[in-house]
C-alpha cells in the first residue's frame, strides 16, 4: 500500500516537473514575508519570463542590485516602468523598474514547498551536519546513503530564491 502511495507521488511529481520544464516557467522561493497574505516565506513560486506583457496589480519578479525580488505593480509609467510594492509593505518601492528587469509574472504559488530551499539558505551548517548524521545512521549502504543525501541537499540548494524585501516604516530615533 505504501509502496504504490509513493510511487503514485513520484509520478505526480515528475510529470508536474515535466510540464512547468515544458512551459519555461523558473522556480524562485521566497524569502521573506512582504508578500503577505498572497504569498509567505517559504513558498515556491514559478515564474513566466516568456510573458508578452504585464498587467497592473499582477505579481512580477524583477532583478535589480539585491538579487530577485518579487512585488505586485501598482502603476505603470509612460515609458513603461513599473511601480512595485510589497503587499505587506506600506509604501512602494523607492526605485521604479525598467521593463528589461522584470523576469516575468508569478504564474502559480504552491505554499510551504520552499521550506526545504529556505532552510538550506538560512541554516546551512546544521542541515549538513544533519544530513550527515541521518546519512551515518541509515543502515546498510552507508556510502551510497552520504551520495544520496548529499545530491539531496545540493540540488535543493540550487534552487533560485527571491528576496521579496519587507520594507519598515520605523526610522531610526537620533540622540
Amino acid at each position: 500500500m505504501i509502496s504504490r502511495l509513493l510511487l503514485g507521488v513520484a509520478v505526480s511529481v515528475i510529470m508536474f516537473t515535466v510540464g512547468v520544464a515544458g512551459l519555461g516557467w523558473k522556480p524562485y522561493v521566497v524569502m521573506s514575508d512582504s508578500m503577505a497574505p498572497s504569498m509567505h516565506a517559504g513558498d515556491l513560486i514559478l515564474v513566466d519570463p516568456n510573458a508578452r506583457s504585464v498587467a497592473l496589480y499582477e505579481i512580477v519578479t524583477y532583478t535589480d542590485d539585491r538579487g530577485p525580488i518579487t512585488h505586485r505593480v501598482v502603476s505603470q509609467a509612460a515609458d513603461g516602468a513599473l511601480t512595485v510594492k510589497g503587499d505587506a509593505n506600506a509604501q512602494p518601492d523607492p526605485a521604479a523598474v525598467d521593463r528589461e528587469h522584470v523576469v516575468g509574472p508569478v504564474r502559480l504559488i504552491l505554499p510551504h514547498l520552499g521550506w526545504p530551499v529556505m532552510q538550506v539558505r538560512t541554516h546551512p551548517v546544521k542541515i549538513a551536519g544533519g544530513a550527515l548524521l541521518l546519512a551515518l545512521l541509515l543502515p546498510g549502504r552507508r556510502l551510497l546513503g552520504l551520495l544520496v543525501v548529499g545530491g539531496l541537499v545540493a540540488v535543493v540548494a540550487m534552487v533560485p530564491t527571491t528576496g521579496a524585501t519587507l520594507i519598515s516604516t520605523v526610522t531610526a530615533m537620533r540622540p
